[in-house]
């Protein structure tokens, strides 16, 4: 290091000056407009794997940003394959991907309904869902967390996702669910028994 001469007070004087240097620049910095973020959360038809095509699997999420003004706002696919409105919230995903990130401004798009439909308590998987947007329960023994669960309906678990994103000042998007590729006769077939 070059030691400069220089008195005591000079050097007080050039301390003082970086400091406050500093504190105007992080105070700068801290008034810069925060761009909004727009998250996507859901199943494996907004993001399947990692998001980079493995196997040529995509979910419409991994295009969706390039659709977006990005100058404007962020986009985070926070979705997971395989998960349902509720396993997405029983295993911590929510809270931890979406829910703790949340600020006032914010959007939030979700689009479940893929793996609700499926059985509530089997071994693979258990993550459906109750069908119906009531305040019906049924009381499970998880065997995948090895616990007992109350499960919900599906609108249910969506009233959650609004309530807790409304208590953030964010905005809630519903998305409805991804049809599925089945047809009958050459027509596609509706989906009015289904998610």
């Amino acid at each position: 290091m070059i030691n400069f001469p220089m008195q005591s007070n000079n050097r007080i004087y050039l301390l003082f000056l970086i400091i406050i240097t500093g504190v105007l620049m992080a105070f700068v910095i801290s008034q810069q407009p925060v761009k909004p973020c727009l998250y996507l959360v859901g199943d494996s038809t907004v993001k399947n794997g990692s998001g980079k095509g493995e196997n040529n699997l995509w979910g419409w999420g991994d295009f969706f940003v390039h659709h977006i003004d990005t100058s404007r706002i962020q986009v985070k696919n926070c979705a997971l394959g395989g998960t349902s409105s509720r396993t997405f919230i029983t295993r911590g995903l929510w809270q931890e991907r979406g829910l703790v990130k949340l600020k006032p401004g914010d959007f939030v798009i979700i689009q479940f309904g893929h793996n609700d439909g499926g059985p509530l308590d089997d071994t693979a998987r258990a993550r459906g869902t109750i069908r119906g947007i009531g305040n019906e329960t049924r009381e499970i023994y998880n065997p995948i967390f090895k616990k007992q669960e109350t499960v919900y309906t599906y609108g249910h678990y969506l009233r959650q996702y609004i309530k807790d994103i409304n208590g953030k000042g964010a905005v809630c998007i519903l998305c409805s669910p991804v049809p599925r590729c089945r047809f009958s006769n050459g027509k596609t077939e509706r989906a009015d028994e289904d998610y």
